[in-house]
């Protein structure tokens, strides 16, 4: 082997036997030690002739360990056997004779017998009754697989395997990632083996759909669509059964048809709609809904529509939008209700009285009564929510952005937990000057004077202005012009009081639903600021919506 550059030979290895969990290369040993038995079980020319006008047959089945013998009779099956039996001996395996059996079948019916396979010292094989079915890989099967029978079996695995990774307390993508990969994945080892109609795999879907209701991951009335696409297009990352089967079955489709042995040819002429694969019909299309079609339809919807199509606004930028849902750290019961604030399904007096039709009195605002009670108006135009829980959110993210700045700058030594760090009015050291929700001094009277952020910079003479703002989703453009004139007056005076070379303003924007307006990632830029700053306060001001919502619909 090769080592730092130079060649290094070692003593001889002996390799004796057995395999060795976690070991990459004791599999493929396994492999080559047994290839040769195939060879061998070929060469007898026993077997069961599957096509008498091609003179194709079949004698065994090989997975890693797993072993089945097709004969013609039982004499043959009897010899094969045996061989099997003596290569093992011959390798240093032993035969899981407990696991092995014998099943006798003469013109479609399985013979009752109590005889079963004498082997060399005097092992024997039991023989299989008509009621006793076996495994092979997992699917439990006599003259044929027990369908209805191993149905049950698998979809209570699936719907276990949920519920622990439903109490389980993981972040939400976690949570999304490890239904995929434990529960779905066991479910998709039966496709194209067992027959699953279209209405077995919506039902179960329905099933897993109820049970993340039930635990508080998945609003009932949230889009459907929504729950099984990509995180990176705005969904939640969920595998539909029905969009799993589809491609499962399509993939064992195309590895049968593309083979051109005799063994597939027969295969594919006897498969006249016996197995879930209909191998004789090659023009079978396999009902599939593409993520596109998804995608569509959530945007066609007249409720769910309107955060992806504020989502597609060119001044939005959708990329750092969605990063809470790629990154997924929420847990899966707020990423649930704010994805339900979103899709604008919550139980506001205008959604219960017009969508859900519910005898609700009047659908004016409970708290202001000025306005109908939308979910809109709740999380960006409330008078009353105005002084306390909308003032709570902005400076929520302000403090993330005069936190990093000062720490950036060297004003700050010591990073101080989001929730805890308390802005001072001035920071400043021998260059920067650093006012946070100060009231800054103009000759003439300017009608704002008093942006969230100012920063100074006495080398440069230069001086920032930031102004923090959560708008609602279809006011980010507008939110952002405001923004830039609001503070037109205040730079041109700064600049000339200070002898400033320039004065700049810049607006920082995300919107109740975590919307990131085009210009944030430039403007955080601007400041030296890594991009990470932007998902934690996306993250703040997505929490602080949440907490609003929920508050005001559980109060009076």
């Amino acid at each position: 082997m090769r080592s730092g550059g130079s060649m290094i030979k070692t003593g001889p290895i002996k390799i004796n036997r057995g395999i060795f969990q976690g070991d990459t290369l004791s599999p493929i040993w396994f492999c080559l030690a047994l290839n040769p038995l195939s060879l061998i079980l070929r060469k007898t020319k026993y077997g069961y002739v599957i096509n008498k006008n091609r003179q194709v047959s079949i004698n065994h089945r090989f997975f890693m360990d797993d072993l089945k013998l097709y004969g013609a009779n039982f004499e043959q099956l009897k010899r094969m056997l045996e061989i099997v039996a003596s290569f093992s001996e011959s390798i240093g395996m032993e035969m899981g004779v407990e696991k092995c059996a014998v099943l006798d079948v003469r013109r479609g019916r399985i013979q009752e017998t109590e005889e079963g396979a004498i082997l060399m010292n005097n092992i024997t094989i039991p023989a299989l009754s008509e009621d006793t079915p076996y495994k092979y890989l997992g699917i439990k099967q006599a003259l044929e697989i027990k369908t209805p029978e191993m149905k049950e079996s698998f979809k209570k695995k699936l719907l276990s395997r949920v519920g622990l990774l439903l109490r389980a307390k993981l972040n939400s993508k976690s949570l999304f990632t490890a239904i995929n990969i434990w529960a779905i994945s066991g479910m998709a080892y039966s496709f194209g083996i067992l027959n699953w109609s279209l209405t077995d795999l919506r039902g179960l879907d329905r099933d897993i759909r109820s049970m993340l209701t039930k635990y508080g991951v998945h609003h009932p009335h949230s889009s459907t669509m929504r729950l099984y696409l990509p995180r990176h297009q705005g969904g939640r990352g969920l595998l539909s059964l029905e969009d799993v089967h589809g491609k499962n079955v399509c993939d064992l489709r195309q590895h049968f048809l593309r083979n051109n042995s005799p063994v597939f040819r027969a295969i594919r002429e006897a498969d006249d709609r016996i197995s879930a694969l209909k191998l004789s019909d090659a023009e079978y299309q396999v009902p599939r809904c593409t993520e596109g079609e998804r995608i569509e339809e959530w945007n066609s919807k007249a409720l769910h529509g309107r955060y992806p199509a504020h989502l597609k606004s060119e001044d939005v930028n959708r990329v750092e939008s969605l990063t809470y849902l790629r990154a997924g750290y929420l847990f899966p019961e707020t990423e649930g209700r704010l994805l339900a604030i979103q899709d604008q399904v919550v139980p506001t007096r205008m959604y219960m009285k017009h969508i859900a039709k519910q005898a609700v009195p009047s659908d004016r605002c409970r708290k202001c009564s000025r306005a109908a009670e939308s979910i809109q108006h709740i999380t960006s135009s409330c008078p009353i929510l105005a002084p306390k829980d909308y003032l709570d959110r902005h400076n929520s993210m302000g403090r993330i952005y005069h936190q990093h700045i000062a720490l950036k700058l060297g004003l700050l030594h010591d990073e101080i937990p989001q929730h805890l760090y308390q802005p001072k009015t001035l920071l400043q050291n021998q260059r920067y000057k650093l006012y946070w929700d100060a009231t800054l001094i103009t000759d003439r009277g300017v009608a704002h004077n008093r942006p969230d952020v100012a920063l100074f910079d006495k080398e440069k003479e230069t001086c920032l202005l930031l102004d923090f703002t959560v708008p609602a989703d279809e006011n980010l453009a507008r939110a952002y012009s405001e923004k830039i004139t609001k503070y037109h007056e205040l730079a041109y005076q700064l600049r000339e009081i200070h002898k400033l070379k320039s004065v700049g303003v810049l607006p920082l924007i995300i919107s109740v639903n975590g919307l990131v307006e085009k210009h944030l990632p430039e403007n955080t830029e601007r400041l030296c600021l890594d991009r990470s700053v932007i998902s934690s306060s996306q993250k703040q001001v997505m929490l602080g919506t949440a907490r609003m919502v929920r508050r005001f619909l559980q109060g009076p």
